[in-house]
């Protein structure tokens, strides 16, 4: 519903500003003083639309974007606070002075010269408001080719934790940590319709491609999921998203995952240990109970046998009783000194909850990490 009403409101903003500037150019290339005084008086009366819209478009955007650090996302966050200058230092209170102007009858060179100002803001907020709604509709992914996929299998590999094995289409490729997305096929007695984006847990070599979700929630597309038989299609789309490991092989990783938000860190993972490029890096896995951590055991493995590969699982709600004998709370700086030499040299990356995401954030910011030093994404309901 969030990201319908940035959209809505963005497409409204942007055919705003788009109507005023072409009307503006219109009148002063074919129009008389009457009509560009007219066109000056409607310009005015629509900053009570487009101001309003804006706002929400700002509002929504912020919290859509709370806590993810993709270059998409932070693209879109940079432009936003050049909008919204352009918009109330230069195109409101243009507004008013031209409209004031030009109801006058007052054409001077100072009206032509705050003219030109105004139609310089109101091209770049076009085309920054123009790049923000195609890296919005890439991040949805509603623009990607889409093609139909088979279920292959799937398995329970933790409580009410679904793994999907899907045939990867003829020549998709994805990097590590993408995602792709999944929606009901039309016709389906449950969901039709319905999508998610879900990151692929497998890597780029494997044959068959892999999602896992919680399917805890009662929507419909968890419950189409759990209900479809092997060999049922879903419609795929992708790849997308941008939170991918970076190049430098150089400095340490260490990736901070809650819960579900394991699921891009596997691929990255298996994509590295599949080429021997598992060295340098931290694992720090938060679940509620070991019955919990999907895919737990194959970590296990790899801290095991990866020379350079360190798994440090910690869970928030065992007793005294519980077999487990691993870390136990929340992931905070104590725990994070008693595995890394320091804090401030590694390139973090963090996967989960909003709630999860915010504190990991919090904490990195505590102790002293940069923040071109942190990478951000959030999952909600997944």
């Amino acid at each position: 519903m969030k990201t319908r009403v940035h959209a809505i409101a963005g497409a409204i903003g942007l055919l705003m500003i788009l109507t005023f500037w072409t009307s503006t150019v219109l009148s002063e290339l074919f129009g008389s003083y009457e009509t560009i005084a007219t066109v000056k008086g409607w310009i005015l009366y629509g900053m009570f639309i487009l101001i309003p819209a804006m706002a929400v478009v700002g509002g929504s955007g912020m919290s859509l974007g709370a806590g993810r650090s993709e270059k998409l996302v932070s693209a879109k966050k940079k432009r936003m606070p050049i909008i919204a200058a352009n918009g109330l230092l230069i195109l409101l209170p243009m507004a008013f002075v031209l409209e004031a102007k030009a109801a006058a009858g007052t054409f001077d060179t100072l009206f032509y010269v705050l003219q030109g100002v105004e139609l310089i803001a109101g091209a770049t907020n076009l085309t920054l408001m123009g790049l923000n709604m195609r890296d919005g509709t890439r991040l949805t992914g509603r623009n990607s080719r889409t093609t139909s996929v088979k279920i292959l299998g799937r398995e329970i590999v933790a409580t009410d934790t679904l793994s999907l094995r899907l045939a990867k289409p003829t020549g998709f490729t994805f990097e590590p940590g993408q995602a792709i997305r999944l929606t009901i096929p039309a016709g389906a007695p449950v969901g039709a319709g319905e999508a998610r984006v879900l990151s692929i847990a497998s890597a780029p070599h494997e044959d068959d491609m892999t999602v896992i979700t919680r399917v805890r929630d009662s929507s419909s597309f968890k419950q189409a999921l759990k209900g479809m038989p092997d060999s049922a299609e879903l419609q795929l789309s992708g790849p997308l998203g941008s939170f991918t490991k970076d190049e430098d092989q150089n400095r340490p990783t260490v990736f901070l995952a809650g819960g579900i938000g394991i699921t891009p860190f596997l691929s990255m993972i298996r994509d590295a240990s599949h080429s021997s490029r598992l060295d340098k890096t931290t694992l720090f896995y938060s679940n509620r109970s070991p019955a919990d951590a999907a895919m737990l055991q194959e970590l296990q493995g790899l801290s095991a046998s990866e020379a350079g590969f360190r798994l440090v699982a910690t869970m928030s709600e065992v007793d005294d009783a519980s077999d487990w004998d691993g870390e136990t709370g929340w992931i905070d700086e104590q725990m994070l000194l008693r595995y890394l030499t320091d804090l401030t040299s590694p390139i973090y990356y963090c996967v989960g909850p909003q709630a999860f995401v915010s504190a990991m954030n919090a904490l990195l910011a505590a102790a002293g990490v940069k923040k071109d030093n942190i990478r951000f994404e959030q999952f909600s309901g997944y």
